[in-house]
């Protein structure tokens, strides 16, 4: 519509006012201001305010036949180890030399300041991002070279820093979304709706995830309505929707307050008791030393430190890098 009322316009104006001043040009910059600011999203929902449309919620069948689960890992295997991983980035070296390791059963750390590669790391890690050297191996099988569909498939799981949902939708489609691997159904059995009894499942599934993040009187709210702290644990609840032995966690307690992070702390505590294991980068010191059970500490790229929260704390090279030195 708007392309087309820019010609007109282009016509009309001009024989109203001339064509010296390009008066044209000055509405409909004005024109789209308007609609930048008082519709964004476009005119259709404008128009569906009009003529509300009510959508029944998700019908969760709580006698669905439940979804396969793979095996979890014993207590204290190692599922995923680092190692010597470098990464370059032309003469820029953001990883040197990186080993670590995740237990089954615990919740690991890595922290630093800004700068010190985390990032890099974490998408060496989750095979976001290839290393230059070195390598990464995720239950024995190198991460390197694999899609992020196999990665997830084979059983890790990983939010992001900045919170990604689908905000009209309801917590519970959101959190089903994440179980889109366990389903087999395509694109032709879905269009003639021959996919019911497996959307079952899924629903089924992802509610039980839902009650399992403490989120179950949220079910059928749109996501896009709750507090951060409450989306960041919907974004959990997505992930374990996939069935995970492993969660790599992007900084999840930015931008949270106490009685959220109180929450998330202890969702996680939970999760640890239940055999996950859990990979955090966090810049949220008070945060990580409450909750992990080993921390590695980065700086320039490299590992300077890692071991018990209360170790960590009084080494020296940590408090001169990253708490500003004593």
């Amino acid at each position: 519509m708007i392309t087309v009322l820019k010609q007109w316009l282009q016509d009309v104006l001009p024989k109203l006012f001339g064509s010296a001043g390009n008066y044209e040009v000055i509405v409909f910059g004005l024109l789209m201001v308007v609609l930048l600011h008082r519709a964004h999203d476009g005119l259709w929902p404008l128009l569906a305010r009009l003529v509300p449309v009510r959508i029944d919620p998700k019908v969760i069948d709580p006698h669905a036949e439940p979804l396969p689960k793979k095996p979890q890992p014993p207590h204290g295997e190692v599922i995923l180890e680092a190692k010597a991983v470098t990464r370059q980035f032309g003469g820029l070296v953001a990883n040197n030399n990186m080993s670590l390791h995740v237990e089954a059963g615990e919740i690991l750390a890595l922290i630093g300041p800004n700068g010190a590669g985390k990032s890099t790391m974490f998408n060496q890690l989750s095979g976001v991002d290839t290393p230059t050297s070195g390598e990464v191996l995720f239950r024995g099988k190198p991460v390197a070279g694999h899609s992020a569909r196999e990665i997830a498939g084979l059983g890790m799981s990983r939010t992001f820093q900045h919170v990604r949902l689908l905000p009209t939708m309801s917590v519970l489609e959101n959190v089903a979304i994440g179980a889109h691997l366990r389903g087999s159904k395509g694109v032709l059995p879905a269009a003639w709706r021959l996919d019911r009894t497996e959307e079952a499942r899924l629903l089924r599934e992802a509610a039980i995830q839902v009650e399992r993040v403490g989120l179950g009187d949220y079910m059928h709210t749109e996501a896009g309505s709750l507090a951060l702290g409450q989306q960041r644990i919907l974004e959990i609840a997505r992930a374990l929707c996939a069935d995970p032995c492993l969660l790599l966690l992007d900084e999840p307690a930015a931008g949270l307050r106490f009685k959220e992070k109180q929450a998330l702390a202890d969702l996680l505590k939970r999760l640890k008791s239940e055999g996950m294991a859990v990979l955090i980068v966090e810049h949220d010191m008070d945060f990580v030393m409450n909750l992990v059970d080993r921390l590695v500490v980065m700086e320039f790229g490299e590992k300077i430190a890692e071991g018990l929260p209360e170790e960590v704390q009084q080494n020296p090279a940590v408090l001169e890098a990253y708490l500003g030195g004593i």
